[in-house]
């Protein structure tokens, strides 16, 4: 028999490499030999624009953006983005720390108005004159008082309910109910005992 040729030889080889390759498969399962695809999160991890992405999911749920237009910013479905939420920790975590972000301005925008602030107001005014147009600009400081409301619902939520300007009320309402659920109580435990006792009353007949 002839030897193989060059162009056998290299047929030969390659159905060799083949069946070693479906061995592999055979042992180690399809899904382990064969490549796995990158979802969208892992894409922006190897293209190196992770941080970016997270940074921006941060800013925008700071600013009261929806989930949709989020989507729309990254390219992203919202089922996609949803899926992403639940596999990857870190882009849910970019969520939550936007919705503190909110919450820590609406609280410090609510601190301002309770102690209250000083302002700046410009006023500019042009005149036309003999020469040319003359530009004046006035600055007057302005200042904007406490705002009781805001005083009361801080210090309520900070230091507790005693603060609130109907408190008496409040704590009178919540006796009185704490009183009317202990007498149906102890009404209900006297029939119970009345039961009891009529029950025991026809066993000895």
């Amino acid at each position: 028999m002839d030897p193989f040729s060059f162009a056998e030889t290299h047929v030969v080889l390659q159905l060799v490499n083949n069946f070693s390759f479906l061995e592999k498969i055979d042992d180690l399962g399809v899904e382990k030999a064969m490549p796995k695809l990158l979802d969208t999160y892992q894409e922006w991890l190897r293209d190196g624009v992770l941080d970016d992405k997270l940074s921006t999911v941060q800013e925008l749920t700071s600013k009261r953006v929806s989930q949709a237009e989020i989507c729309k910013v990254l390219g992203v479905s919202e089922r996609t983005l949803i899926k992403l939420k639940r596999t990857h920790p870190r882009l849910n975590q970019a969520f939550l720390f936007g919705n503190d972000d909110l919450k820590y301005k609406l609280v410090d925008a609510m601190y301002t108005k309770a102690i209250g602030f000083e302002y700046e107001e410009v006023q500019t005014t042009i005149e036309e004159t003999k020469t040319g147009t003359k530009k004046k600009i006035v600055k007057n400081k302005k200042k904007v008082a406490p705002d009781y409301n805001s005083i009361v619902y801080l210090l309520t939520k900070k230091f507790g309910k005693e603060y609130h300007p109907r408190y008496e009320e409040i704590e009178m309402r919540l006796e009185k109910l704490e009183n009317s659920q202990e007498t149906w109580i102890n009404e209900n435990h006297h029939d119970q005992n009345n039961g009891s006792k009529s029950v025991s009353s026809k066993s000895k007949k």
